[in-house]
């Protein structure tokens, strides 16, 4: 806290007059700019409520005003601050201690959201094709129906599942685990007695079934629903059925190759996720070359480079790219949201110009 100033002495300062977010109650201050301020206090106290809910959130929603309602909507917008009046507020950013969420699809653009205004630049002052349709922000994206490339969803590369990947070793038998890609402990045995159900041999080599079993067993996508009786032989249970027992349970079956490529798409466990890409064979998607766009996005340009080429630059190398612009607002006019973009490239080289 600071002693109170008259005007002439708030040149430098942020003034916050009657802060009542949360449990702040009634606060009001002054914070010297240019210069690092700490919040201590105790536990609740109204620390991240003063420095997040109030100032941070009044600098974004003053931002936001200034950009159109289609461009708010690639930000994460915070509530209107209970305050009486902030004078002296610069832009601002929040950098917030947090774990980045386990995907395949994330990167240190997407975290940081920086993407998201690489993306309406190349929306809004990207060298389009002649004749080609304006693109919107959401198809410079690969992780949107309308930006992801239709071979490899948006991933980049394509994967394939063969049985020499799911099958390392053919001399073992299904109930010695020959199908090395399906789960262990209880998931794996459920598979291998819904085969026995089914009516196949667990108890021979993999390599002398035949190969059209061995195809359905890897590579189908039927998902029969049989009974199951756990912990029984194949001649165990070919009696129980015949006596029409009851079963220990009804057991789904999936195939191998189903198996892996849905666990390695849902699953949020990442060992789980490593467990099942060592039996899958990986390579650079053949229809956007691993840059996991539509074409007509990656036909649109920015300083001679596609909005791949560019994310994948060194944040130096992106500085010193975008610098020019920052400083001297060198956007084609014809653009009727030169300023967004303009704001944009500030927001990306904000050492350049602060």
């Amino acid at each position: 806290m600071y002693k109170q100033k008259s005007h002439s002495e708030f040149t430098g300062f942020v003034r916050v007059q009657g802060a009542r977010e949360h449990n702040l109650k009634n606060i009001s201050l002054d914070i010297p700019r240019d210069a690092l301020v700490v919040f201590t206090g105790i536990s609740g106290s109204g620390k991240s409520s003063l420095a997040f809910g109030t100032i941070y959130a009044e600098a974004q929603r003053r931002y936001l005003e200034s950009v159109s309602p289609y461009a708010r909507r690639l930000f994460h917008q915070m509530t209107v601050p209970e305050v009486d009046n902030i004078e002296g507020l610069p832009p601002a950013v929040a950098l917030q201690q947090q774990r980045g969420a386990v995907s395949t699809r994330s990167s240190v653009g997407s975290v940081t959201t920086l993407s998201n205004l690489l993306r309406m630049l190349y929306s809004r002052a990207g060298d389009y094709p002649d004749g080609a349709p304006i693109i919107y922000a959401e198809g410079f994206s690969p992780n949107t129906p309308e930006g992801a490339c239709p071979q490899c969803h948006g991933l980049g590369r394509v994967y394939e599942v063969t049985e020499q990947s799911m099958v390392p070793d053919d001399s073992l038998t299904i109930r010695e685990r020959a199908i090395a890609a399906w789960p262990t402990a209880w998931g794996g045995q459920n598979l291998r007695e819904i085969l026995m159900t089914l009516g196949y041999d667990v108890d021979i080599p993999w390599r002398d079934l035949p190969r059209k079993d061995r195809d359905w067993i890897l590579f189908t996508e039927e998902q029969p629903t049989v009974p199951v009786y756990s912990g029984f032989t194949a001649e165990e249970m070919k009696r129980a059925r015949k006596q029409k027992l009851e079963p220990s349970y009804m057991g789904t079956f999936t195939g191998a190759r189903r198996y892996v490529l849905q666990t390695f798409a849902n699953t949020q466990s990442a060992l789980m996720k490593k467990r099942v890409m060592q039996y899958m064979i990986s390579s650079a998607c053949p229809l956007c070359n691993g840059k996991r766009l539509r074409k007509e996005a990656l036909a649109v340009k920015f300083a001679g480079q596609d909005i791949t080429e560019l994310s994948r630059l060194p944040l130096a190398a992106l500085h010193r790219l975008f610098a020019k612009y920052a400083s001297s607002h060198k956007i084609d006019k014809k653009h009727p949201e030169k300023e967004i973009v303009t704001g944009a490239l500030q927001k990306i080289c904000w050492p350049a110009w602060m």
